[in-house]
């Protein structure tokens, strides 16, 4: 998946605390992953939205320490909008 506004894959991370979480820019790509998610894959998350992405309505989606990184990272390469 690419993040429509920086064009950058979207790349999983590790939080130290709670596990794998990416970054969505804007509240369109975020919907539209949501729907993905939720309608589609019944991937289990939720999102906070850190303050340097608020004016874009963008947030950050956790997925919990027992979340395979590997497997959402090939699940996110495979998502185009």
């Amino acid at each position: 998946m690419k993040d429509l506004t920086t064009g950058q894959r979207v790349i999983v991370h590790i939080h130290s605390e709670y596990g794998p979480y990416i970054r969505i820019s804007s509240y369109e790509d975020g919907g539209a992953l949501e729907d993905v998610f939720d309608e589609q894959y019944h991937v289990l998350y939720w999102k906070a939205t850190p303050e340097e992405l608020v004016a874009t309505g963008g947030n950050e989606y956790y997925f919990g320490r027992i979340a395979d990184p590997v497997k959402l990272q090939e699940l996110l390469d495979n998502i185009e909008f």
